[in-house]
């Protein structure tokens, strides 16, 4: 694990709030598997089954982040050729598709557009079965889009990538089921650092956690969550920092100190409230 202490002279102005959601999930809510796009780390769904309870527990593929027709249909014969045996792709209708949510003991959030997957869910009236269901046990995991929507603060691909330019990270509400955290994304091969420094410098109470391809984290109830994949994934933490506001021509700028950047490896697991990984095999830790 690398840390690394950045000083940011930032051209930001701050964010507005976003509406407070509801309180977050009890301490009975479910795993969230969080992936960051591209091709999945080999071992997620045979993870993500053992978790939801073996072979034939109630998959429920959500695919509406998709333009594409068939994705949900591509999607469930995935998790099929991974050993699932009851894999079903949710119903275009309202009330079909509440029910499919109430009785899956996992659901899968494919990628796409994040905005289009929040509209799905919204004109169906289904965030808060979604949310229900979570705080009930039931795993919510996704992948590119499908991560994206995790946090309560959601990045929506709307973004300055090569400089760090006030209000250039459009961010909407999520489902805010991974509280205190921003997720991006593809995050390293698509160059992904801007618009993250750049949400977390609006929202310095909040972590931000960058998912690269062929990584993800699997977040426990209590909170905590390890890299599985490829890793490393990237978390920028700013909490407890002042951004103060520089009066120049042009835009204002915000400066924000001491900024840390921590590099989670594989296998390492971050806990809330840390100050860094923790390796779980390493026998000083113990």
């Amino acid at each position: 694990m690398i840390s690394t202490i950045l000083t940011l002279w930032m051209a930001l102005l701050a964010a507005p709030e976003l509406d407070r959601l509801d309180p977050p999930v009890s301490s009975k809510a479910g795993v969230l598997i969080v992936a960051g796009g591209g091709s999945l780390p080999a071992d997620l769904r045979p993870r993500a089954l053992e978790l939801a309870g073996g072979d034939d527990a109630n998959i429920l593929i959500i695919g509406w982040a998709s333009s594409r027709e068939n994705a949900g249909a591509s999607t469930a014969e995935a998790w099929k050729q991974s050993g699932a045996t009851r894999v079903t792709v949710i119903p275009e209708e309202a009330a079909a598709a509440r029910s499919a949510i109430e009785s899956a003991d996992l659901i899968w959030l494919g990628g796409g557009s994040q905005s289009r997957l929040m509209d799905a869910l919204r004109e169906r009236d289904l965030i808060d079965v979604v949310k229900k269901c979570h705080a009930q046990g039931t795993i919510l995991s996704g992948t590119s889009a499908g991560a994206a929507v995790m946090s309560r603060y959601m990045i929506t691909g709307e973004a300055e990538l090569e400089a760090l330019l006030k209000s250039t990270t459009e961010l909407v509400e999520g489902l805010g089921l991974w509280p205190g955290v921003i997720v991006d994304q593809h995050f390293l091969a698509r160059r992904r650092w801007a618009r993250l420094f750049s949400a977390v410098a609006d929202h310095p109470d909040q972590i931000g956690v960058g998912i690269d391809e062929q990584t993800a984290v699997i977040v426990d109830p209590d909170g905590s969550w390890q890299v599985i994949g490829r890793g490393p994934v990237v978390v920028i933490d700013g909490r407890g920092k002042v951004a103060e506001t520089l009066q120049s021509e042009g835009p204002a700028k915000v400066v924000m100190y001491d900024l840390t950047v921590h590099f989670v490896g594989k296998g390492q697991v971050w806990k809330p409230g840390s100050t860094s990984a923790e390796d779980p095999n390493d026998e000083r830790r113990r």
